[in-house]
């Protein structure tokens, strides 16, 4: 009995160590005045890039930016194939100021670079997210998890550059606009958002503003069961270990 005891025991140490080791949380809290959509979610490779800064935005960008809507950049994900590894969408709903959520997911070092994006809902086409090619946030250290926290600033609020920032009823989809053509003349690209511009169109007053060191969000990734409890899981079993060794 004695023996089968031991066993037991090791085994648990074992387990503590790598049942969950490519099993993460992803939270999302958001931290600004802006509410945000719908956040879509990849852990990819290095050759799923969903945005680079400078470039033109893909139809899944454009439809996050302009109105929270996924399905176009969950179709991407998909032709993807592996390249994508997983991805989904957190939320079904807008997520207000000081509102938090989170899922679990799977994943493997071999698709550890996380990105994600979300509108800044009260905007014309602005977003929040990071892709391989903007942070290259990864998921582990070599083989190991180790998730990551990111704070998403105002200097990292992105203008898809897909439609003119009027800041019109007409253009703006919280206020049930339909929205306005594409934005032409060179600023057709992803940059940084310049913000709510104060006095421009009739709906600014209902768009809140943020500077660049505003804080907009935190995106916070954890190994699920965290580091420190699988260490502590480990530590209790070996202790009840020696216990038992020194009793027997």
């Amino acid at each position: 009995m004695k023996g089968r005891s031991k066993f037991l025991i090791l085994s648990l140490v074992a387990v503590a160590g790598v049942a969950h080791a490519d099993e993460f949380r992803l939270t999302v809290t958001n931290l600004g005045p802006q509410p945000l959509s719908p956040l879509f979610f990849s852990a990819g490779d290095s050759t799923f890039n969903i945005f680079d800064v400078g470039g033109s935005s893909s139809l899944g960008i454009k439809k996050i930016a302009e109105g929270g809507d996924t399905s176009s950049m969950l179709d991407i994900a998909t032709a993807a194939g592996s390249h994508s590894g997983t991805f989904g969408v957190l939320g079904a709903a807008p997520l207000g100021p000081g509102g938090e959520r989170s899922l679990v997911f799977n994943t493997t070092s071999a698709h550890g670079y996380f990105s994600f994006a979300a509108m800044l809902g009260k905007t014309n086409d602005g977003f929040i997210g990071e892709s391989f090619s903007s942070q290259g946030l990864n998921l582990y250290s070599g083989s190991t998890p180790t998730g990551f926290s990111f704070l998403v600033t105002g200097a990292r609020a992105w203008d898809a550059g897909t439609e003119n920032n009027t800041q019109n009823a007409a253009d703006l989809g919280f206020l049930g606009g339909s929205g306005n053509p594409a934005e032409t003349g060179g600023n057709d690209h992803i940059r940084v958002h310049a913000g709510v511009i104060n006095g421009v169109g009739d709906s600014w007053d209902q768009m809140p503003a943020w500077s660049t060191d505003t804080e907009l969000a935190r995106i916070t990734v954890t190994p699920v069961p965290e580091p420190a409890t699988m260490a502590a899981l480990g530590m209790g079993a070996l202790a009840l270990l020696r216990r038992r060794r020194k009793n027997a």
